[in-house]
């Protein structure tokens, strides 16, 4: 009996490992090719700098006219060092190799037959490239941070000076770098044109970067979206028996004081779906008395009913 809860143990654990390995594999295949996509596809045709590592590799490669893969290898290997000590073996491991991922089939496009041929050209829309790829970059972003908790690049240089600076914030410096990137761009492209011209990279890196974000936000928050409702009354019982019945949500109940009146009151709080509030509202007017507020929450666990 005991041997064999040794042995059970010892497959859990074994289990464990190889779900962690399949999940990191899938998380370097996936983000490094929609982030080698995305700047193939619509960042270096576009002539725009989406900010970070990548961006640095795209200014080179506007500068030298060599493929922005190699300089991502020749920017990556270093920080893996850095990274490797500083935030993690399996962070920085993982980190790396989706970057050298893009790297790799940033530099294998260049051989494809054809593959030119699904870039998208400035002369239809620079800004509708600028999202397009602002949301692939989110997206890739977004995978990596589930999966190591950083996008290694620029946040492995900000971890650094915050080593040192720790008044300086690891985010607040991220921003900096990227600014930085986004700032040169007005130095590199469209030499010798109007000054309006030489705004076009910063403005298209600006919008990039801002897709991005909110694109990794969204991804990052989850898609099962809900809204928690916190109701103080004194007829609970009645009241929740009603909102469990119409809404199909359970209700949790809470004792609450009234620091104006000092007398004790129920708290209820109930989680429901973007579609009930209005039901739920319809429910509490007829509760006089009653004191509801509502906010959303997201990614939400456990009996949820969907």
């Amino acid at each position: 009996m005991y041997d064999g809860g040794i042995m059970q143990e010892q497959t859990k654990k074994r289990s464990h490992l190889w779900r962690m390995l399949l999940s990191a594999t899938l998380a370097i295949l996936a983000s490094g090719i929609v982030r080698a996509l995305a700047i193939y596809v619509f960042v270096t045709p576009n002539e725009f700098a989406p900010g970070g590592i990548n961006g640095i590799a795209v200014l080179l490669e506007a500068v030298t006219h060599v493929n922005s893969g190699y300089y991502l290898i020749a920017l990556n290997v270093p920080l893996f060092f850095v990274a490797f000590f500083l935030l993690g073996k399996s962070e920085a491991v993982i980190s790396t190799l989706s970057m050298l991922l893009t790297s790799g089939l940033l530099i294998v496009f260049d051989y494809i037959p054809g593959m030119t041929q699904i870039r998208y050209a400035p002369e239809y829309n620079a800004i509708l490239a600028s999202i397009a790829g602002g949301v692939l970059l989110g997206l890739a972003l977004a995978i990596m941070l589930r999966s190591c908790g950083t996008s290694g690049g620029t946040t492995v240089l900000a971890s650094l000076v915050n080593k040192k600076f720790r008044n300086l914030s690891v985010s607040a410096m991220t921003s900096a770098f990227d600014a930085c990137v986004v700032l040169a761009s007005f130095f590199v492209y469209h030499q010798g044109e109007p000054f309006t011209a030489k705004l076009d990279p910063v403005l298209l890196a600006l919008i990039s970067l801002l897709v991005t974000s909110k694109i990794c936000d969204f991804v990052l928050q989850g898609f099962k979206v809900a809204y928690r409702f916190e109701i103080i009354t004194d007829r609970a019982e009645e009241l929740a028996k009603e909102i469990m019945e119409r809404t199909h949500h359970g209700v949790t109940e809470m004792s609450a004081t009234g620091m104006y009146s000092h007398e004790g009151r129920a708290l209820l709080v109930c989680v429901i779906r973007k579609r009930q509030i209005g039901e739920l509202q319809r429910i509490l007017r007829r509760y006089p008395g009653t004191f509801a507020s509502f906010s959303p929450v997201s990614e939400v666990y456990g009996k949820f009913l969907k």
